[in-house]
């Protein structure tokens, strides 16, 4: 189930690049050819933008393929690795949960009428954006955890 959970992923984070791209092509469109630009083109590519960004964050934390600097890690032993890897981890865990709880605030205090002006939705759905990267970033440095202890391993395979 989990597999076919990261290919969904996988599957929407390049769905949404390409909506995302069809609606910048379209923007261009109308605003050199019809001479008149679709005003809705780019609150909404810059909503789908927020979450893309958000679920590739995700998949690099799975993949572990963030920038880092690791020469320092590589000249230790697996251990003590292991060892910076958790704290890391853990660390990054409670600032995700962090984010998460403030986005709930913020999600919470978005008034009726904040609203996104061409879109005519709640900025909620924008803002919402930090609790589901909290959630989805917190839930994967528990599991990378789980696998340090369990498997001795970083990387969840």
């Amino acid at each position: 189930m989990i597999k076919k959970l990261e290919s969904f992923e996988r599957a929407l984070s390049v769905a949404l690049f390409l909506v995302i791209l069809a609606i910048l092509l379209w923007q261009i469109f109308t605003r050199k050819i019809l001479g008149t630009p679709a005003p809705w083109c780019d609150e909404l590519s810059r909503l789908l933008f927020v979450y893309l960004g958000v679920i590739s964050c995700h998949l690099a934390q799975r993949d572990n393929i963030h920038v880092r600097i690791d020469a320092l890690l590589s000249a230790v032993t697996h251990k003590f690795r292991l060892a910076v890897e958790f704290a890391i981890n853990a660390v990054m865990a409670g600032v995700f949960i962090w984010i998460a709880i403030l986005g709930i605030g913020i999600v919470r205090r978005t008034g009726p009428k904040d609203m996104l002006v061409t879109l005519h939705l709640s900025v909620g759905i924008l803002n919402a954006a930090l609790i589901v990267l909290g959630v989805l970033m917190a839930i994967e440095l528990v599991a990378q955890i789980i696998n340090i202890i369990r498997k001795k391993e970083v990387v969840r395979i």
